[in-house]
């Protein structure tokens, strides 16, 4: 059986098209967001180039890595879920959607333990600890910035992880006949777009170091 359709459209490819340009209206106001922070990011390591050699090595690039393992596995398992949404096979996609739960509950509990270690050694934007570079910007300021930058896409990662969490729950109680794959592939779009941010914001950060 084919995907319902349901009002105000006319036919399946029209709900379904609907619902994709929806989601990259979003994804288009989520750009600009991340964009001017990446401008930002742009205009200070042109200004303060020493900032990042500095203390991007201060950061675990192992970790990270670890990380985006994680996120990128995590995009297969969500790529197969949008196929069982439409193909209906319901227990594989109700498994996909976990396994994709449990790779961006992982990303997120290596980013607390990432903050926790942060925290503990006093690198934050609030605790100005030895200035090593000098007067201008400085630990406050870079720490500042990373901060910024992962924890809005944290922020992301948690909502694409309710949104995976709501439709765990409506796979496990729908039949199979009345899955629908639009709102799957909605979510598959945006958790997509989460894991590209973070494949800029790995080298961005982590790497700066050694692309100084």
């Amino acid at each position: 059986m084919s995907e319902a359709v349901r009002e105000p459209f006319a036919d399946l490819p029209h709900q379904r098209d609907a619902v994709a340009l929806g989601m990259w209206a979003f994804l288009g106001q989520e750009v600009l967001f991340f964009g001017v922070l990446f401008l930002f990011y742009i205009s200070l390591r042109l200004r303060h180039p020493e900032l990042f050699a500095t203390f991007a090595p201060r950061l675990d690039w192992r970790l990270a890595t670890a990380m985006t393992v994680a996120l990128l596995l995590s995009s297969f398992t969500m790529a197969l879920a949008v196929r069982f949404a439409f193909t209906r096979m319901r227990l594989k996609l109700l498994l996909s959607l976990l396994a994709t739960l449990a790779l961006g509950a992982a990303f997120l509990a290596m980013k607390g333990w990432e903050y926790a270690h942060h925290f503990a050694r006093g690198e934050t934007p609030f605790v100005d600890l030895a200035d090593e570079l000098g007067p201008g910007p400085g630990l406050p300021t870079f720490f500042g910035l990373y901060f910024v930058l992962t924890g809005f896409h944290a922020l992301h990662v948690i909502g694409g992880l309710v949104a995976l969490a709501c439709l765990a729950i409506a796979a496990w109680r729908t039949p199979a006949m009345d899955l629908r794959g639009s709102p799957v592939m909605a979510v598959g779009l945006y958790w997509h777009f989460v894991d590209i941010v973070w494949l800029f914001l790995f080298p961005a950060l982590y790497l700066a170091a050694r692309l100084t």
